[in-house]
């Protein structure tokens, strides 16, 4: 058998080539497998991409039509069915802004108000900046109003602030005593609440919808009131929503031109017109009687811009009311005051006299001094303007003569010498000797340290859980200061009657600035930083109003003839984002959904828009833009799988509508930029910014969106040749229930 066995050489080369060749092709196929992985996954990548914008299209689509022209409770429905990936809220990395100009040759940017930080930052180089007044819009749901009620009040007055669309269900009122619930009450639109208050503290009352709140002492005041629609410009309004109690009152209506007053009671209506008079430099008055039965809720409207005086129970001599310069702020030099039978006293914040005059008269003022005058001045017809040759105060009392003004009864809130509005952190006072008022002093913002010199020496610290206190002024020239940190906000009482509208917690914070500078300015935001905070925190402190849920800031400065002016305004909005996450050739793909554009980051991370914000320019310098703010309801967290919104429209309300001079459009990064470039498209076709890019000032054949020429910016302009533009701006709230994987 041994002489049987042979080796076959060739069978072996045979064998081991064939082993050869199977690992060799296997190889191969390995590496091509892995070669055209990422292929496939991009492929899969795509179609999720693909898939999953066109779904948000839609929804974008459905989004808009609603937030444009719904009314609250009106809803729609959108289904998402992704295909591989989840479905997940974020609302702390969306969020965009815009800002207007209301004076000619002003530019305005921000950036950093939704940071989560304390700080933010503005460029305005063209004139001096006096101050920044920042507000808390408020804006999402859990996110109520809030209003502090002074313990040395008798009352509260009560009443739904009416604007674009009202609350479908009743208004939810509580009233806290140191977090304990007081009172419950279920609000209408027109309807009337009166609290009346006894705690020995201050007392929070807390609304589903914003209020116009008067604050009662005794049985009679007088005051300006804040319009319903509040013009950003200067202040005043068209419309006025009035909580009286019963009696006899006077309601004053000034205004520049010819007018149209409507008095609503009742569901009865009476129209009275108020006509020029043919004297030189001198506004349009008009005075409406009311005597009511009982307490009612009064509606006024006018055809033109306007300010309102009420005096409660007109028989009495009562009431004190700062009265602002035709900017709306309260330190100015052209002032139209009422011409109710009362003095005026002049107050002088500058280092400089400074000369008053009207007709057939005037007065000079110290540095920082006061004069009284009576007013209206004798032998003028309609309301007569006063104009000064420099920066004045004017407050107006129910005084019938000069020399009664410190016996005068009545309550107001002080404004700031430093901001000119009603919060700040400088409040010189002046007490006549032998006579004592109250001083009631609260935190605008989140922590204050302030002291008071002069024969009221005082000082204080101010945090979240201690934020007022009470005293009484002496007489003499006293001066309360904020040492450090954030504004206050001061209620000066005389005697036993009084009353004065209230602003609710975070209204018109405002912080001074007092510089001009061609870079960016860093200011204070009022409220406690979230910089690195978890979503509950910042969902938390949005509620409870420690931080804003989203903002408006008006810029306070030099335009014109005045040392203070609203140059203009920014409104920033933190935006939730619905964000379909999904795997491709690399992770953290996404397609998403935030204030109405659809954006994506595939492939590789690039910003891409899928949809733009909707908005809508011309004909001629036209523009209109409303905002719909997603705000998801509890439970609606991630997942994957098909998935059902309910999406309702809460509220809708008008944040402007007056003629601006330059309008901006920025917008949280990663997709800033890319918005930025999308909304210029058109200027391809533009000769002017192909031989001079990045000249605004040049560019006479584009009318629309241009990119901020500044180097890596997210925002965008919208250009119209330097013509004035007809400016709307509103925002929609829109809760949003999702069901399914979601729910």
């Amino acid at each position: 058998m041994n002489g049987a066995l042979r080796r076959d050489e060739s069978a072996v080369s045979a064998a081991v080539a064939t082993v050869l060749l199977f690992g060799g092709v296997l190889s191969i196929i390995g590496l091509m497998m892995v070669s055209m992985m990422p292929v496939i996954e991009e492929m899969e990548g795509s179609v999720e991409r693909h898939d999953m914008s066109s779904q948000m299209t839609l929804l974008a689509a459905q989004t808009h039509e609603l937030s444009e022209r719904g009314m609250p409770g009106d809803a729609t429905t959108a289904e998402l069915i992704p295909v591989d990936g989840t479905l997940a809220w974020d609302s702390l990395r969306g969020g965009m802004w815009y800002s207007a100009t209301w004076h000619e040759g002003h530019e305005l940017r921000a950036r950093g108000a939704l940071d989560f930080d304390d700080q933010v930052q503005i460029r305005h180089g063209e004139t001096r900046i006096e101050a920044v007044c920042i507000t808390d819009l408020r804006q999402g749901v859990e996110r109520p109003y809030r209003y502090t009620l002074d313990a040395g009040l008798d009352a509260a007055m009560v009443t739904v602030l009416p604007g674009l669309t009202m609350p479908l269900g009743p208004v939810e009122l509580t009233l806290e005593y140191n977090g304990d619930v007081v009172e419950e009450r279920q609000l209408r639109v027109d309807e009337l609440a009166t609290f009346l208050l006894s705690e020995s503290g201050d007392l929070v009352l807390t609304s589903t919808h914003e209020l116009t709140v008067l604050a009662l002492r005794g049985e009679a005041g007088a005051s300006l009131l804040i319009p319903s629609d509040h013009e950003p410009v200067d202040d005043r309004g068209h419309a006025w929503s009035i909580p009286m109690p019963a009696g006899t009152h006077r309601l004053e209506v000034l205004s520049d031109v010819a007018n149209q007053i409507q008095t609503t009671v009742d569901g009865t209506t009476q129209v009275e017109y108020a006509l020029p008079t043919n004297e030189i430099h001198t506004g349009v008055t008009h005075t409406v009687e009311m005597n009511l039965t009982g307490s009612r809720v009064v509606q006024l409207t006018t055809s033109a811009p306007s300010r309102v005086l009420f005096i409660n129970n007109a028989s009495a001599d009562i009431g004190v009311t700062p009265w602002p310069s035709v900017t709306g702020q309260y330190i100015g030099s052209t002032f139209l005051p009422p011409t109710e039978p009362g003095t005026l006293r002049l107050t002088n914040p500058s280092e400089e006299v400074v000369t008053a005059t009207w007709l057939g008269s005037g007065i000079s003022v110290q540095p920082g001094e006061a004069e009284h005058v009576a007013w209206p001045p004798q032998q003028v017809e309609g309301a007569a303007i006063l104009d000064a040759d420099g920066s004045l105060m004017v407050t107006w009392a129910a005084a019938s003569d000069v020399d009664a003004w410190s016996a005068v009864s009545g309550q107001h809130v002080v404004a700031a010498h430093d901001t000119g509005s009603l919060s700040g952190a400088d409040f010189p006072f002046m007490v006549d000797v032998g006579h004592s008022e109250d001083l009631r002093i609260e935190l605008a913002g989140y922590v204050s340290t302030w002291n008071i010199t002069g024969p009221n020496n005082a000082s204080g610290t101010f945090l979240e859980s201690q934020r007022s206190t009470t005293f009484d002024l002496v007489g003499g020239n006293s001066t309360l200061s904020v040492v450090d940190d954030h504004p206050l906000r001061v209620t000066r009482f005389t005697g036993q009657h009084g009353m004065h509208p209230l602003l609710h917690d975070g209204a018109e914070r405002c912080t001074a600035i007092g510089t001009q500078a061609s870079g960016w300015i860093t200011t204070e935001l009022p409220w406690e930083p979230m910089g690195g905070r978890g979503a509950v925190d910042v969902e938390r402190a949005w509620q409870q109003g420690t931080h804003p849920s989203s903002v408006e800031m008006e810029v306070i400065g030099g335009a014109e003839s005045e040392s203070h002016a609203v140059i203009g305004t920014v409104w920033a909005f933190h935006l939730s984002r619905l964000a379909y996450d999904f795997s491709s050739s690399i992770d953290g793909m996404e397609v998403a959904f935030s204030g109405g554009a659809v954006v994506t980051n595939h492939p590789e991370f690039k910003p891409y828009v899928i949809v733009p914000p909707s908005d809508r320019g011309g004909p001629g310098p036209r523009f209109a833009a409303t905002v719909p703010s997603f705000h998801p309801a509890d439970g609606s967290l991630s997942g994957g799988g098909a998935v059902t919104l309910d999406i309702e429209l809460v509220n809708r309300r008008s944040l402007a509508s007056t003629p601006a001079y330059e309008i901006r459009r920025g917008w949280s990064e990663p997709y800033g930029t890319a918005i930025a470039d999308y909304a210029g498209a058109g200027l391809d076709a533009s000769e002017d910014w192909a031989v001079y890019p990045g000249r605004l000032d040049l560019l006479t054949d584009h009318v629309g969106w241009v990119p901020d020429p500044s180097y890596g910016t997210a925002e965008a302009v919208w250009h119209t040749n330097g013509q004035v533009i007809e400016f709307t701006l509103q925002l929609s709230m829109l809760d949003v229930t999702a069901r399914g994987a979601l729910a």
